[in-house]
């Protein structure tokens, strides 16, 4: 019988799935670390592996160090029960995912490719020759935790100062529109007013895409790559967005990294981690039939 994987992404607003059939689908997130478990080994039952992206501070362990975007994960442990399982961060595992099944699939083997995530927080995750970037001990490419502004009126939910999550985001978009409109509303709704023309929603969104265009100046320069691939719902509601960022991004980064480089929307939309997921659990059942695999 053919073996069965599943990947799991545990993020902000929902779980999603993904699985060796070809079956997709998300539930809301409960928000409780308990519930959050209780589902994962229920959904898991029937799978010969599991890979899980998480949205925070994950070490090789599972264990949560800090997830500022799901507090009742902080300080806990994700883990399966009988079955072999990693955990990873979710924005590394949906690097993973377009690597191996979505945009950045002509650098499966060599190259260098970054991801950013845009929704409720930022994410950033890298491949390299096919590899996905973890770090010493799994928290590399905390992108969204870079600080880029003193404003101590800019306090993220981690606690700190300026980090690019507080530009770079669902609830910075909303910022941007109530300083330029005066009007409090959702990130959604702002989307919905740039596709019908609204020039104060558009506004926002260039200023979303100049913020976003420094985080990719950041990691470019130190990376060089060969693709910078961006995924979240905005991308998928506001394709605008993309050549918005392009734009910004031509004016400040280096221009033969940026000449050297392809910026491109995510294609497995907001089932990257999952995805990501899955190929880790394709990966782990090869190599262990043990609880766990902790590996890089």
């Amino acid at each position: 019988m053919a073996k069965k994987f599943l990947g799991i992404d545990i993020g902000g607003s929902y779980i999603k799935f993904a699985d060796s059939d070809g079956k997709k689908f998300k539930e809301k997130n409960p928000y409780d670390y308990e519930k959050i478990i209780d589902l994962i080994n229920r959904v898991s039952q029937n799978y010969d592996s599991i890979g899980i992206a998480v949205a925070g501070f994950v070490n090789f362990d599972g264990f949560i160090y800090e997830s500022p975007n799901i507090k009742s994960l902080n300080g806990k442990k994700i883990e399966v029960k009988g079955r072999p399982y990693f955990v990873a961060n979710d924005a590394t595992l949906a690097c993973f995912g377009e690597v191996s099944f979505g945009a950045g699939r002509k650098w499966k083997r060599k190259g260098i490719v970054v991801c950013l995530t845009l929704g409720t927080g930022l994410g950033g995750g890298a491949v390299i020759d096919g590899k996905p970037l973890f770090g010493a001990r799994g928290i590399a490419m905390e992108v969204g935790h870079i600080q880029i502004s003193d404003d101590i009126r800019r306090i993220c939910v981690c606690g700190r100062i300026g980090c690019s999550e507080e530009f770079v985001s669902s609830r910075a978009i909303e910022r941007f529109f109530f300083e330029i409109a005066s009007e409090k509303t959702t990130s959604e709704k702002i989307i919905e007013l740039a596709n019908k023309g609204n020039i104060n929603a558009i506004e926002a969104l260039r200023k979303f895409s100049f913020y976003v265009a420094r985080v990719i100046q950041n990691v470019s320069h130190i990376f060089n790559p060969d693709a910078v691939i961006i995924s979240g719902g905005i991308i998928n509601h506001f394709n605008q967005v993309i050549d918005m960022i392009k734009h910004e991004a031509r004016k400040i980064i280096i221009k033969p990294i940026f000449d050297s480089m392809e910026i491109l929307p995510a294609e497995l939309g907001e089932f990257s981690g999952a995805f990501g997921g899955l190929k880790m659990a394709q990966i782990i059942y090869r190599k262990t039939s043990q609880k766990n695999y902790i590996g890089r």
